[in-house]
């Protein structure tokens, strides 16, 4: 167990010397009123830009214009890797959402990318997330710093326009192409996978590993969260007045709309990015659905990769044949 911290720890502080160089403090007044019209989907004109064929993949980028704007022309324009099946509708379609920080889609796909190419006859999508990759600013210090920060308006918005571009593109996905729809999240990815789950009925299966649910809990108790936690006591915000203005993104204040039975939730137990009462509280208030324990940190995202893999490619397997 004390290994599995010091691998969580170490990579944290790994983590911090890239950090924000000056504050990002903002509390303008946002109006989110009626929770199911704030994430409402939205229809999308999705672009496919396919640039390799194979004898039953095809592969490229898609695009479209977010509906919900940002202010940054980058982050505003929505883009991903696709992978289609030569004979793609009707087929299950995945799609992925990374973690925080991330910078390419390289360790979700380590974990599953192949096995999916090589076993199963899905599609596949991999949905960036705002602020990162090619939607982070010119003047972002690392990819997702203007998502997750001390700005408590942008990061609500920013949840807003993760999920009504995720079901703008599930929308499209089902009108155009049909089969059933599996959301795959990791970390922060993971906490959106769970927030899209209480809004969008048309999700057939959810996997979500390494996940956070109060994200006010996180910056307030969690070390990664430390220098945001900081920028915002420094202009006078206690964590009371934080979960408050963050609790429309909590989903364990909402229901769950996927089947309990298509949910799979996965956890370390010795997290240090992530607190485990938290993830627990999430487990127990849509009343305990398929989980599994990892006894490992943070850093099973990369260890425990065909862990991760093996159960979850199973889970999804064993619910589509229902």
């Amino acid at each position: 167990m004390k290994l599995l911290k010091v691998i969580d720890y170490a990579a944290i502080v790994d983590m911090h010397r890239t950090r924000s160089k000056e504050s990002h403090y903002n509390h303008l007044p946002i109006d989110v009123g009626n929770r199911d019209r704030f994430f409402s989907a939205q229809p999308i004109d999705l672009q496919f830009h396919i640039n390799n064929h194979t004898a039953n993949l095809e592969s490229g980028i898609f695009s479209f214009n977010s509906s919900i704007k940002s202010g940054e022309d980058k982050n505003d324009k929505v883009s991903g890797e696709v992978f289609l099946r030569k004979e793609s509708k009707h087929k299950p379609n995945v799609i992925f959402v990374h973690g925080w920080r991330m910078d390419s889609y390289d360790r979700i796909k380590k974990i599953f990318h192949d096995k999916i190419v090589k076993n199963y006859d899905w599609n596949i999508y991999y949905y960036t997330l705002p602020y990162h990759f090619n939607r982070e600013p010119q003047n972002s210090t690392y990819s997702g710093e203007h998502m997750i920060s001390a700005n408590i308006s942008r990061t609500v918005q920013s949840s807003q326009q993760a999920i009504v571009e995720l079901r703008g593109l599930i929308k499209w996905i089902k009108e155009n192409e049909g089969g059933e729809i599996i959301v795959v999240g990791i970390s922060l990815g993971g906490w959106l996978t769970n927030l899209l789950a209480t809004v969008e009925k048309h999700v057939n299966i959810v996997v979500s590993a390494f996940y956070a649910n109060n994200i006010a809990h996180s910056i307030w108790n969690t070390l990664p969260g430390k220098y945001i936690r900081r920028d915002l006591e420094k202009h006078g915000t206690t964590h009371e007045e934080l979960d408050k203005a963050w609790d429309i993104m909590n989903p364990s204040k909402a229901k769950l709309l996927v089947d309990k039975e298509n949910v799979l939730l996965i956890s370390g137990k010795y997290d240090m990015y992530i607190d485990i009462n938290d993830a627990d509280t999430l487990w127990n208030s849509w009343n305990q659905p398929k989980r599994y324990l990892y006894s490992c940190g943070h850093a099973g995202i990369v260890l425990s990769r065909n862990r991760i893999a093996a159960d979850t490619l199973q889970f999804i397997e064993s619910r589509l044949k229902k």
